[in-house]
Order: structure tokens, then C-alpha cells, then sequence
């Protein structure tokens, strides 16, 4: 039996300091194993009986079926997909007794599904962890008594005409540890949950029937390297199937396709292995489309493992790119000694080159941008097995976001995904399936003692680090999408990662080294690339020490952040923040992947059938909590968290700036690394007051790749009006076949320019008669069938009506937000605590009357502050709200908002209003909504975050209309306000306890909630854990005399420019 162990020399017995996960911190302990302990508490021991890890591939009969590339349609392939009888034991100490035996009656076992995470079919609970092991953590050992075990049993026929081939069993992904049998014989055992496993198991089967079986065990040593954030679930993850494979066969290929010095002839040669000892023929053919291109050959006499490289020339090729995926097909086959083919394989092949060229990586010799994302695989349903549809989906809603790369967060992703990222065009830093976060951050705690923590210093583990990436490689290595290597993620740093990235180097010199070990760490000015990497790539640094490491030439290495914007929640801001800076210094910065692409939620179904997004705590006591994984710019169903629309726009490949109204000429930026701009079509449009009055197409562009151009829009002749206020809005759509999976007419980028900017003021007031009249109880104010009624025990609106329908009601001083889950990350929901209660409980000091004006002052928090409101009435039934934060106590905290919220009657169903739009929008996040005027549901305002938190605020708002049943209430501010429509009482998003509250809970009741304000506390997310989590201080508010000043209008109808107004859905991002 092949069994991966250490180094020659290594000693049989093995003392390794093992950290015991304490609530008083980590215990160090010496920990024997030896020979005695089974395989999967030894780390020594990941892999028995394995074939070699090889590169992608299905051994066809003939050419057209490989060409075809459907392995059902070959007589060379069995899936072992569908039922397996099934049995689960709830400890490794209580196993099945031989169930592998074909005599053992496994006919009162229960089916599951192949492939499936047994979590979703009904059996032991999944768990959400970051950080801790979901075991008590003493490497390598395992709890016996606690560790799941599934069994599994399928019988299958083979193919009579298998005979006299050799037959594979591949396990595409399962784990953590499994072993294998046929026919009651073991096979192999295999540690690594997401890579493949394949086992020549044809001493094992027979002519006819066969019994397979499987026995996955949830946690083994090997689990110590799996400790991502992310769901804790186990099973059978990918496809099983069984193949016939010829005796003598090509049993790996490497193909490189590079370019000459001058980017522009191909350059390929193709690593054949064969294995078998008859005399065969090696053959590539290139085809470009039904074209040949190439074709070279070699015969290869007798004996057993033999290896050749085929090579040839193509001139003035097509390189690949993520811009430009232009790809070949390559046919590897082998011919017999009579010329047959008895093996054939197509892929699909690009040529590029991948370097470090003048510090920057550069492919094709030009450098490139990262605009990417972290994508966990997972399904809302299935947890981690994931659906060709879902992969094509979110490539689909990649290509359309203008994303270009995605980080395989955190081990190697479905290779259905690769051949997908080189059709249609994605960078992919492919990352080996190693995180040993726990350990990391002890070591971190310790730094001192760091080789005593960490795995990567520990040579009991070194094979285990080092095979993990070498199989990374081997598996994708002929991927052209595929350009870096990532190590693993937050396992710390060691001999055993130097040894990794040396091996993935010597094997794969062409493509870069990825990796950080430290996790978040340090302050501005502290960086620390690894000497082994190609890059220097950290975790959510924020622009500002982004800006100190570009400036610092005693580091070399060019940044790109393997994550960064940790999008929990109501989220992203600062995107465009971290871009400027990115865009200011082309000479060492080069973009980074977004944390993360989807959110890692649940369907959960209430008792009444409703759906909604279940959390950790959902399944039972979670170490992660209950937002941990809340973190994607998608909902776990793909539906768009609006911080997608924010990225979408920073992202876009071309930008305009330097915009001169006088003459109209802007600047064109294409951002493009390698295309010109002759496949996209741009228009402009003129608002005035948000309404359209002149649009027009401009002149097709073929700026180049990197460069600027200068435009002059065609603005002479458009008409302004004085006092009106006029937006030039440039928008760019794709043209047809320009961008694959992008359709003609989409909208992949635009800018927004101010014309005018009128002076703000509130419109002036009509004159009339207003009565006053004062009662023991109230003040009501009267004009032009309109009454406004002050309660002078609550210093609120008791009712604001005209022609006796109800308007609003409230005007109650508001400083309290629904906390964010930024917000409660890094403190800043208990530091601002104080402004909840003075938002909850005020004390009216007077109410008094003066002119046409009602004044209340209320006291706060015991004197801590001060608030006036000035309701102010004209003769034609409007309102003037003037209100005044005074803070009187020293030390305030800032509050989160400065504003006021009101109630409105059940039956006021529609929100219009000019301002930012169409989705929710905050002063950190606004660059994608552009100034517009839009209608919508107030039911349709919020946004379905999975904790109910803050949602629905508009920024910039110049004017807000509600309104239902023939009547409405239109507020205007004396200069652009923030303002928030929702269906419901805003003290619904408030947070309660965790498994308190669904999603579900947020549901159209009761009145209309209007949030009317002048300032509020940016939604940052930088990270989640520490102050870079806080907003940038410019979008910041502060404990400070605040004004927010507005009109309250009544009017009759459904609005006063319905017709003119865009509807507030949101954006096309599919």
C-alpha cells in the first residue's frame, strides 16, 4: 500500500505540543502518536492507496466524444450519484461491524442522497464556526465518543465490456477522512474534503455485481487544517463515479501555452505521463474552432511509466485573458501499436503568460487590476454541494457586476467552476484547502511562542501542508483562468508553507504565490509580506494603510488584498474610498477580493409555511453566532444585498471625471487592461429637477486599454431655467457580443455631473390666515382646511390632518438607529447608547406659542442635551418644521442620526421622492444611486437584511411625497435631507436577543414610518471587528448643535409628478 507519510528518517513515534481550547487560553501538552492511533488522528497519515493527483480530465473513447465532453454518453463511465443505503452513528466508538461486507444486510438502512451534506438530509447538526474547532482542540487528537460517522453502501453492476480495462473510483469530495471498500475489501483512505480522490480499484471488482462502500468520518486531523469560517458539515460533497480506463493510458497532462517575447506568437508544450507497458503514440491537436492549428506526435516503446513532451508553435494566437477569454481546444490522445485511438481528451486551453514585471503583476507583459470577490461554495439548501446551475448563475452575476477575479475562498472550489472562469473570463487565485485559524490566533496572543502553536512550524505536519497545495496544483494546473496559487488562509506562518510555496513553484514555475498567514494585524504603518509570496496580499487593510505601504519603497511586492470591505449586513461603505486610492498609485497597488460574494444563510421555514433566512443558532448552539455569516454581497438565494449595486459602479471599467459644465467636456477613463472601448456604447440625458429633458447618443470610442480620453457632451442647446436645478448623467451599455454572459444594452457603468446647483431654500409660503387656539392639553395651529394639534404632554403631533383626512402624526426627536451589524461589531451600538434613551423617554420643558409658531423644547437624558422643534404654519396649510440638537453635557458620544420620526396612516402605500435612488443609500454608500426622481411601494423600501437592522434610508433627498387613498403629505427640505418610507414601526428593526427574531418578523403593520434627518453615522465596513470598522471620520456625525429643517405640504391625488417619476426597483444586475 502507498502510504504519504514524513520524511525518511523521521521518528515512528511523534511528540507534538498540542494546544487544549480552554476559556482561560491555550494549554500546551505533549500528545504521542504512533502507529497505534488511527489514521485519522495522525498526521503523518492523509492519503492510502491513492492514485497520483493529476489535472482534470476524462479519458474518451473516440474524438468526437471528447470533443462532446459528456462523460454520461461514454461507455467508459458509471455515476455513482443518487441512493446509497445509509447509516449514521453518532460517535466513531459506534460503528457498523462490517457493514462493507457484501453478506451484511444493510435492507432496513435508510437511503441518502450522493452527493449531499448529511446535515441537509436530516441527520446531526450543522455548526457555524469561525475561529474555534467545533471540538475541543488538541491536535492531532479527536474525540472518539463525539465524532460522526456516516456509512455507505451502493451495489452496481459493472459493464460487461469493462473486462480487460482498468477500473478508477473517484470520490470528487468528501470528509473530512473516508475510508473505501469493494466488495468487502478496503481500498484506500483519503483526507482533504475538497479534492478529489481517485483509487484503482480493479483487483477489486468483479464481472457483474459489486458492493461500494464509503465511511466518512466528520472530524479527523486533518479537520486541524479545515478551520474556515464558514458551515461545519460533512459528507459526501461532489460526484462519485467509476470509470474504465485502458491498461496502457495518458494518466496526466501539463499543458503550457505561453507567448513569445513579443506577445504575440503561442508558444505550446504539452507534459504527456503514460502509464501501461504497451508501445503507444502520444498525439496533441489543436484545433481553433473546427480549425487545426497544430498537431504533433511521438511513439513511446515499451515499458511502464513514460513521459513526453509534445511542443509547436502558433502563430499571431489569440491570448487569453479575463477581458478577452479567447480560447483553443486541445486534444491529447493515445494511439495503439495499430494507429488506433483508444484515448482522447479535449479541453479547452488559453495562452498567456503570468509574471512579476516592473513589480506589478502582468499578464501577457501588461499589468492588470483585480477587481474581485471571495466566493464560499454554498447553497441555501444543500449547504456545500453546489448545482452546475448555481455555479453558471453566479459567474453569470459576476460577468454582469464588472467583478474579474475570484478568490476560491477557502480551499479549491468545484472544477466545473474553472472551466467556466476560462470561457468566460475570470481570474482566479485558487487557494489550498488549509486554515488553521485557532492555532494562528494563539500564536498571535504569544508571538513569542509562535513555533509552538502553529501548525506551520510543526514538522509532523509538513507533508499534510505541502500535499494539500501540491494537489491544488496538480488539479487545476491547466486551467488558463488560474494565475495565482494561494497557500491556504489565516493558518499562520513556518517552514511548513515555505516548503508548500517551494514545491507549487518547482512544479508550476509559471504562475505567482499567494499567501499572508497573519490574519488582520497591526497599525497603519505595519506590513508584513512573506519572502516565499509573489505578492503581498493582506486582509482588510483600510485605504489609509493601503495609501502607507504604496508610498513605503522598502517593500516590493505589489498589494492585492485577499480580502477586504467585509460587507456584513447593511454594509460597504467606503468602496469608493478604497478605489481612489487604489487608482493613485498604479505602481503598487493592484486591487483585491471583496469579503465576500454570498451570504451563507439557510432556508428556515416558520410553522405557517413563510421562509426565512435562519442563522447559526438555528441549528442548535453555534460558536459563530448570529450573523457571522451575513457577509456576502448576495443573499444566499443570489438576490443582491445593495451593496452589490455600490461595488458594480466603483468597479466599472470605465469612468468619467473632470467634468467642466461651462463647455461640457469630460474625461473618458477606460480602466480596461487590455480592450478598447469600441465594444461599448455611451449616451447622456439632462435633468431637470430630476425630470429628463434632453438625451442623446454619443460618438462610438476606441480609447485604448489604460488611457484617457477628452469629450464634449452636446449641452449648448439644452435650456436651463432659473432656479432649477440640472444633473448631466453619462451612462455606458455593452454592445452585442462584446462582454460574454453580459447582453447587449447592459448598463455596466455611469456618472453624474451637476450643471446648476441652485441656492436650497424651502419654496415660499402662501399667505392666509392662521388661527391658534390653545387648550389645557394641546395647541392646534389652522389654515386653509388644515390642522396641525400639539400635545402638550408629549411635545409630539397629535394629528396633522387637511380637510379632515389624516396625515401624520409624531415629530418625535430621533438619534437612535437599528443597530447594524457594524455597528454592534465594533461598539459603536453601547458607546452611543446613551442617544436610544433620550430617543425613547424625553421630558417636554415647555410648549409655548409664538406668532403662527408652536415652539417645544424638550430635555434630555437628565440634561445631557436639548432639542426645540418650531412648527411653523402659512396660509396654505403647510408646515415648517425647524428642529435644534443642543448637546449640554461634555463627552457626549455622537448619536447616530439627527432627525425626526413621524407616523403615517396604514393606507399611505407610496413613497416618490427626488433625491438618490432607486435603492437605499447612505453618505458612505451613495455613488451608485444617482440623483433622479423615483416612485415606489413603501412596502418595497426595505431591504431584507438576514438580522433586521437599519434599511431603506434615502441620501440627498431634495423632496419626499407620500401618499395613498387620494390624499398625501409632501417634505421639503431647506437643503438635501436624509429621509426613510418603511410599512412598518422602525422600532421593528431594533435588535432584540439572538433567536428572538426572524427575518419574517418584518412584515407590512401598523402605521408608515418617515424618518426625516439632517445627519447619520456613515455604515463603514472596513472590517467588523475593530475601529477600521467605523466610518471614515468624514462620514461620521458628532455630538454637536445640529439643525434639520423641512415643509410639511398636504396635497390632494397621488402625488404631484407621478408620471415623471422612474420606478424605484432595483437595479438590473441579471
Amino acid at each position: 500500500m502507498r502510504i504519504f507519510r514524513l520524511a525518511a528518517g523521521a521518528a515512528s513515534v511523534l511528540a507534538m505540543a498540542s494546544v487544549v481550547q480552554a476559556q482561560d487560553g491555550p494549554q500546551v501538552q505533549p500528545v504521542q502518536v504512533d502507529a497505534s492511533r488511527p489514521d485519522w488522528e495522525n498526521p503523518a497519515v492523509f492519503a492510502r492507496n491513492k492514485l497520483p493527483a493529476s489535472a482534470t480530465g476524462f479519458p474518451f473513447e473516440t474524438r468526437r466524444q471528447a470533443l462532446a465532453g459528456i462523460e454520461a454518453d461514454s461507455r467508459r463511465y458509471l455515476s455513482l450519484d443518487g441512493e446509497w443505503k445509509f447509516a449514521f452513528s453518532p460517535g466513531a466508538n459506534r460503528l457498523p461491524d462490517g457493514f462493507e461486507r457484501p453478506d451484511y444486510d444493510v435492507s432496513a438502512w435508510k437511503t441518502i442522497k450522493v452527493p449531499a451534506d448529511w446535515q441537509a438530509q436530516g441527520y446531526d447538526q450543522a455548526r457555524y464556526n469561525n475561529i474555534a474547532y467545533p471540538f475541543p482542540a488538541n491536535r492531532p487528537l479527536i474525540p472518539h465518543e463525539t465524532n460522526p460517522v456516516g456509512s455507505y453502501r451502493r451495489d452496481i453492476t459493472l459493464p460487461a465490456d469493462w473486462t480487460g480495462q482498468d477500473v478508477v473510483l473517484q470520490i470528487g469530495a468528501a470528509g473530512s477522512a473516508y475510508y473505501v471498500w469493494v466488495n468487502g475489501q478496503k481500498v484506500g483512505y483519503s483526507e482533504d474534503s475538497k479534492l478529489p480522490s481517485a483509487f484503482d480499484v480493479t483487483r477489486f471488482v468483479k464481472p457483474g455485481r459489486n458492493t461500494v462502500a464509503i465511511q466518512v468520518y466528520r472530524w479527523s486531523d486533518g479537520s486541524y487544517l479545515e478551520d474556515q469560517d464558514f458551515w461545519r458539515v460533512s459528507g459526501i460533497e461532489r460526484s462519485v463515479y467509476l470509470m474504465a480506463v485502458p491498461r496502457t493510458r495518458i494518466a496526466d497532462t501539463f499543458v503550457h501555452a505561453g507567448l513569445d517575447d513579443a506577445n504575440r506568437d503561442g508558444r505550446l508544450s504539452v507534459d504527456v505521463a503514460v502509464t501501461g507497458a504497451e508501445a503507444a503514440t502520444a498525439r496533441i491537436v489543436l484545433l481553433d474552432g473546427d480549425r487545426q492549428v497544430l498537431t504533433a506526435n511521438q511513439v513511446m516503446p515499451k515499458g511502464q511509466a513514460r513521459r513526453v513532451t509534445l511542443s509547436g508553435q502558433v502563430p499571431q494566437v489569440r491570448p487569453w485573458t479575463a477581458e478577452t477569454p479567447e480560447l483553443y481546444t486541445l486534444v491529447t490522445e493515445l494511439l495503439d501499436s495499430r494507429g488506433a485511438v483508444v484515448q482522447s481528451t479535449a479541453r479547452r486551453i488559453g495562452f498567456r503568460t503570468v509574471a512579476i514585471k516592473d513589480g506589478l503583476v502582468s499578464i501577457n507583459g501588461r499589468p492588470i487590476t483585480i477587481r474581485g470577490v471571495n466566493r464560499h461554495e454554498h447553497d441555501p439548501e444543500t449547504f456545500h454541494v453546489i448545482s452546475r446551475d448555481s455555479m453558471e448563475r453566479d459567474v453569470r452575476l459576476m460577468k454582469r457586476n464588472n467583478i474579474n477575479a475570484i478568490r476560491t475562498s477557502h480551499y479549491p472550489n468545484d472544477p466545473y467552476l474553472y472551466e467556466l472562469a476560462d470561457r468566460y473570463g475570470l481570474y482566479v487565485m485558487d487557494e489550498a484547502n488549509i486554515e488553521s485559524h485557532a492555532y494562528m490566533d494563539y500564536a498571535n496572543r504569544a508571538p513569542r511562542q509562535r513555533a509552538k502553536y502553529q501548525l506551520g512550524f510543526d514538522p509532523a505536519w509538513r507533508e499534510a501542508h505541502v500535499s494539500r497545495v501540491t494537489n491544488m496544483v496538480e488539479r487545476d494546473k491547466n486551467h488558463p483562468s488560474v494565475i495565482f496559487w494561494s497557500l491556504g488562509n489565516e493558518a499562520g506562518i513556518g517552514p511548513n508553507f515555505e516548503a508548500a510555496a517551494a514545491a507549487a513553484k518547482t512544479r508550476d514555475p509559471g504562475r505567482l504565490i499567494s499567501y499572508l498567514g497573519w490574519g488582520t494585524w497591526g497599525g497603519i504603518s505595519d506590513h508584513r509580506p512573506n519572502w516565499y509570496a509573489d505578492i503581498y496580499a493582506p486582509m482588510y487593510d483600510p485605504a489609509v494603510k493601503m495609501d502607507d505601504y504604496a508610498r513605503n519603497w522598502n517593500y516590493k511586492q505589489p498589494m492585492i488584498q485577499c480580502e477586504y470591505l467585509h460587507v456584513m449586513g447593511n454594509s460597504g461603505g467606503n468602496i469608493k474610498e478604497y478605489w481612489d486610492t487604489i487608482y493613485a498609485h498604479p505602481e503598487k497597488l493592484q486591487g483585491g477580493f471583496v469579503w465576500d460574494w454570498v451570504d451563507q444563510s439557510m432556508y428556515r421555514y416558520t410553522k405557517d409555511g413563510r421562509r426565512y433566512w435562519g442563522d447559526g443558532g438555528e441549528y442548535g448552539p453555534n460558536p459563530g453566532g448570529d450573523i457571522e455569516f451575513g457577509d456576502g454581497l448576495l443573499q444566499s438565494d443570489r438576490t443582491p444585498n445593495p451593496h452589490l449595486y455600490e461595488l458594480r459602479k466603483v468597479y466599472s471599467p470605465v469612468q468619467f471625471d473632470g467634468f467642466d459644465p461651462a463647455s461640457g467636456r469630460v474625461t473618458v477613463r477606460n480602466r480596461h487592461d487590455f480592450r478598447d472601448l469600441s465594444g461599448f456604447a455611451m449616451e447622456w440625458e439632462v435633468l431637470e429637477n430630476g425630470v429628463a429633458v434632453a438625451s442623446g447618443k454619443l460618438p462610438p470610442l476606441s480609447t485604448a486599454a489604460r488611457r484617457a480620453e477628452t469629450i464634449t457632451l452636446p449641452l449648448a442647446g439644452v435650456a436651463r431655467k432659473a432656479g432649477a436645478e440640472y444633473f448631466v448623467t453619462i451612462r455606458v451599455r455593452t454592445r452585442d457580443g462584446a462582454v460574454p454572459l453580459v447582453p447587449g444594452g447592459t448598463e455596466i457603468g455611469f456618472e453624474q455631473f451637476a450643471l446648476s446647483t441652485p441656492s436650497a431654500a424651502v419654496a415660499p409660503t402662501a399667505a392666509g390666515n392662521v388661527a391658534v387656539t390653545q387648550s389645557a392639553d394641546a395647541v392646534t395651529m389652522r389654515a386653509a382646511g388644515a390642522s396641525l394639534e400639539i400635545d402638550r404632554s408629549t411635545g409630539l403631533i397629535r394629528r396633522y390632518t387637511k380637510d379632515g383626512q389624516e396625515l401624520t402624526t409624531g415629530g418625535a426627536p430621533h438619534f437612535w438607529r437599528a443597530v447594524t451589524d457594524n455597528d454592534l461589531g465594533v461598539g459603536s451600538a453601547g458607546e452611543m447608547a446613551p442617544w436610544k434613551a433620550m430617543s425613547e423617554t424625553r421630558r417636554v420643558r415647555s410648549v409655548r406659542v409664538a406668532g403662527d409658531a408652536v415652539i417645544v423644547t424638550f430635555d434630555l437624558g437628565d440634561g445631557a442635551a436639548t432639542f426645540e422643534a418650531r412648527y411653523t404654519m402659512a396660509g396654505d396649510g403647510s408646515v415648517a418644521v425647524d428642529g435644534a440638537l443642543t448637546p449640554v453635557k461634555e463627552g457626549l458620544p455622537p448619536p447616530f442620526r439627527v432627525g425626526l420620526a413621524f407616523a403615517l396612516p396604514t393606507d399611505v402605500t407610496t413613497v416618490e421622492w427626488y433625491g438618490r435612488g432607486p435603492h437605499e443609500s447612505y453618505v458612505d454608500r451613495k455613488t451608485s444611486a444617482p440623483i433622479g426622481l423615483w416612485r415606489g411601494a413603501i412596502a418595497a423600501q426595505n431591504h431584507d437584511y438576514i438580522r433586521p437592522q437599519e434599511t431603506g434610508n434615502k441620501v440627498d433627498v431634495r423632496w419626499m411625497e407620500l401618499s395613498g387613498a387620494g390624499r398625501g403629505v409632501r417634505v421639503e427640505g431647506d437643503r438635501p435631507l436624509m429621509m426613510n418610507a418603511l410599512a412598518f414601526p422602525y422600532a421593528d428593526l431594533d435588535r432584540k436577543e439572538p433567536g428572538t427574531w426572524k427575518s419574517t418578523d418584518i412584515v407590512p403593520h401598523g402605521q408608515v414610518t418617515l424618518l426625516v434627518d439632517s445627519a447619520q453615522w456613515g455604515v463603514g465596513g472596513d472590517t467588523q471587528w475593530s475601529d477600521f470598522g467605523l466610518p471614515l471620520p468624514e462620514y461620521r456625525t458628532r455630538a454637536e448643535p445640529t439643525r434639520v429643517s423641512f415643509r410639511l405640504t398636504p396635497f390632494a391625488g397621488n402625488g404631484t409628478t407621478p408620471a415623471k417619476a422612474r420606478p424605484a426597483q432595483a437595479t438590473e444586475v441579471e
